[in-house]
């Protein structure tokens, strides 16, 4: 069953071909029309998010936020104008807890989403980082952590979400775990 989808941004270029996110974010969350960028991929996953909600009513559309945008004074406000504009349901959108807005802790286990986060916000996504993912099925080290993490996370309430899915191997071997859905490319 489809339960949702995560907005995600590719970089296209003839020459080099596509790039992921983590090749050219970093450099333009430096920018300061970084959160316009933000906001159109906030809107645009709305739109695009309508599609599945027609077929799919409790279809869940993910975006990742930026402290860029995040820091702005206008943040909550651009938010809920893009949902009115869009007539996004707040139920159906994942980003922050707000209005009934759910809260996802992205790529857990890395950068700043740590234990501690789980225990002081009430997370209702643990989205497990592709990086503990991508050797589930040749990796000892990969299915314990994946385990942990996802054993821990049940303790404080949350869906637990494994990204980066790419193979009918993977998501066979991350259903032995507490998992609720799985998200990647294999999908």
């Amino acid at each position: 069953v489809l339960e949702g989808a995560e907005a995600l941004i590719r970089w296209k270029e003839e020459a080099h071909g596509e790039g992921p996110p983590n090749s050219f974010i970093p450099i333009l969350e430096k920018d300061t029309l970084f959160p316009r960028l933000g906001d159109w991929i906030l809107r645009t996953a709305m739109l695009d998010g309508k599609k599945f909600l027609a077929k799919y009513p409790d279809f869940v559309m993910n975006v990742n936020l930026s402290y860029a945008q995040m820091e702005k004074a206008d943040f909550t406000q651009t938010v809920l104008r893009s949902m009115e504009e869009t007539a996004f349901p707040a139920q159906n959108l994942c980003l922050q807890r707000s209005r009934g807005i759910k809260f996802a802790l992205d790529d857990f286990g890395t950068g700043y989403s740590s234990i501690s986060i789980l225990k002081e916000l009430p997370v209702d996504v643990v989205k497990i980082d592709r990086e503990f993912v991508k050797d589930i099925e040749r990796d000892d080290h990969s299915k314990e952590t994946v385990e942990h993490i996802s054993g821990l996370a049940s303790v404080y309430g949350s869906h637990v979400c494994a990204e980066g899915i790419e193979t009918i191997g993977m998501r066979n071997h991350l259903r032995r775990f507490a998992v609720d859905s799985f998200q990647g490319y294999y999908y």
